[in-house]
């Protein structure tokens, strides 16, 4: 029976799902585990440079005898042919011993989905030597209170908590004895609308988040500054509204048609981003903070003369 079940899952182990120039592969570094052992999983999806990509959800179980202990973050390189490769590796762990199988994993590559094939893990149980007996548990046994022990173990924060304790009086002592002299506060500089905003956006852009893997970080930021920015510019309450909402409020603001419609394709895309977990492409990545900057450059409002005086 092991043999059958072995032939009928080992091909499709390292068997991939196709459509186009695109594909997506499944493989596991090992197919037997010891129980509580852990199985590295990788996932991987190949695409074109302008497609885009959403991966699967993965829960914290696969089915109620496969769990899933870590999942690492996207790894993403220029695979060949020309094509992107990203990769995800999950950890896997069991703790009922038998034959489990790996549900397949959906992709959306370019609105198409590609699935995984399925794999099997098997969970053996550990070998137990029967001939040495059993040994009856143990009680718990309480050490009695050592006060030299104690202290050898506390010894760093019983000098630590001297150490502030003394720097504490030191402080207060010192200010005590020093007459304040009362300064005068200087004046509070407000940087135009137009300026704050572009600092955050070029701040975000330096952090460079969306390289390191966080696209749903960089959206929400980048989204939260452009809602911020028409919050004040505009008078409408952009940050407490979605997307639909904010975009019903600006139909009778001053803003242009062309400029609504910017905004409305940078907000929908960063919608698709932080909850349908799509992954953009880099060039979606730079064109957001582009589009973000001239929206910004062409919409803020004309200094006053009044205002450099």
């Amino acid at each position: 029976m092991r043999v059958l079940v072995y032939i009928a899952f080992l091909a499709p182990l390292f068997a991939t799902a196709q459509s186009g120039n695109s594909f997506v592969d499944v493989r596991l570094d090992t197919n037997v585990v010891r129980i509580g052992e852990r199985a590295r999983l990788l996932l991987e999806v190949a695409y074109p440079m302008n497609a885009s990509v959403i991966w699967p959800t993965i829960p914290d179980t696969l089915n109620k005898h496969l769990e899933v202990s870590a999942v690492s973050a996207t790894d993403t390189a220029d695979g060949q042919r020309g094509l992107m490769r990203q990769v995800r590796t999950l950890e896997l762990t069991s703790f009922d011993t038998g034959f489990w199988a790996v549900p397949p994993f959906r992709f959306i590559v370019n609105g198409e989905p590609l699935d995984t094939r399925a794999l099997l893990l098997e969970v053996r149980t550990v070998e137990v030597d029967t001939a040495q007996g059993l040994r009856a548990i143990k009680d718990i046994h309480v050490l009695p209170f050592s006060l030299g022990y104690w202290l050898r173990e506390h010894v760093l924060w019983i000098v630590g908590g001297v150490a502030v304790l003394v720097a504490l009086v030191a402080l207060v002592l010192f200010f005590r004895r020093k007459p304040r002299v009362a300064m005068p506060a200087a004046p509070a500089v407000v940087l135009p609308l137009k300026d704050r905003t572009l600092a955050a956006l070029r701040t975000l852009e330096n952090e460079r988040l969306w390289q390191q893997g966080d696209h749903k970080g960089y959206h929400s930021r980048l989204t939260d500054v452009l809602r911020g920015y028409i919050e004040e510019r505009y008078r409408v309450p952009a940050l407490e509204s979605t997307t639909d909402e904010l975009l019903k409020e600006l139909r009778v603001s001053a803003l242009s048609t062309d400029h609504r419609g910017q905004l409305e394709n940078m907000l929908r895309l960063a919608d698709m981003v932080k909850f349908a977990k799509a992954l953009p492409a880099p060039q979606e990545n730079e064109q957001m903070m582009a589009g973000a900057l001239r929206f910004v450059e062409d919409t803020a409002p004309t200094p006053s003369p009044n205002d450099h005086a």
